[in-house]
């Protein structure tokens, strides 16, 4: 029985994720839902297209309908987009249609490249039904708990048709309370559009954790839906001699991980390397 897995590559753009799961995913032949619409015109990608290894679905619709002009005034004014937004809905539509149709039904492994752009998808979206133009508690809670929900169909579903599923994002710094922390006090802040709310101010220096680029608590917690979680860096300390990298264990700031029995923490940026 062949074991399907769920797995994250985290990086920053240009560390070599979309090619890693494109072109070295161990069970062939790949399907990528472009959402940052990209695949086309990828140089590295086009022999793989050519010889039916890679395929995919691009997310055409934009993340806000609506013209620039109108965007920016709705933006000012702090106003829900004027058009409703359909990027989430398609996103949905094509994840569903995956067992189905080809030539994603025929392939190995289902990758998502990225989140972090499709996370966008989703803010304007909750912001469209909400009726509102920023984010409040209630909007927040609606991204954490909808991404928890949505990533677990999508790792279900993979499970249930046999594929190996990868999921691309970007990263950013996240400070939280840690040994260094001396303590925390209690600010009233008061906006003219929310009113008064209160917030927590840690006092000392705070730990710096390296999150998924996704907003809201959602960056934390990716890693306990997925069974790898691998980060992707370019190593440029030699001036002469860039190196893409691959980490597979915790370096203390990412909560990496592996199921794999590994000597060593970094690898080239290829599965065949890694799956052993």
């Amino acid at each position: 029985m062949t074991v399907s897995r769920t797995i994250c590559l985290q990086g920053e753009p240009g560390s070599g994720k979309s090619m890693m799961a494109c072109l070295t995913a161990v069970r062939q032949p790949v399907h990528v839902i472009d959402v940052d619409r990209k695949i086309e015109s990828a140089a590295w990608a086009a022999p793989a297209i050519a010889d039916g290894k890679l395929s995919f679905w691009e997310l055409r619709e934009p993340i806000d309908d609506s013209n620039i002009q109108a965007r920016i005034r709705s933006l000012v004014k702090k106003e829900k987009p004027s058009v409703e937004p359909k990027g989430w809905e398609r996103f949905t539509e094509l994840f569903y249609a995956l067992p189905k149709e080809e030539p994603a039904r025929s392939a190995g492994t289902w990758v998502v490249d990225s989140l972090t752009l499709l996370n966008e998808h989703f803010k304007t979206r909750i912001m469209w039904l909400a009726d509102r133009s920023k984010f409040t508690w209630d909007q927040w809670n609606a991204l954490k708990l909808g991404w928890m929900d949505t990533f677990s169909v999508m790792r279900d579903l993979a499970k249930e048709h046999g594929k190996d599923l990868i999921v691309t994002v970007h990263e950013r710094n996240a400070s939280e309370p840690g040994d260094r922390t001396t303590g925390v006090r209690t600010e009233t802040v008061t906006s003219p559009t929310e009113g008064v709310s209160t917030v927590k101010v840690y006092q000392g220096t705070q730990d710096v954790k390296v999150w998924a680029s996704i907003d809201g608590a959602f960056g934390d917690l990716i890693g306990t839906q997925t069974d790898e979680y691998y980060w992707l860096y370019v190593d440029a300390s030699d001036k002469d001699t860039l190196r893409w990298k691959c980490r597979v264990h915790p370096d203390g700031r990412r909560n990496l991980r592996t199921s794999f029995r590994l000597d060593k923490s970094e690898f080239e940026p290829d599965f065949g390397k890694i799956w052993k």
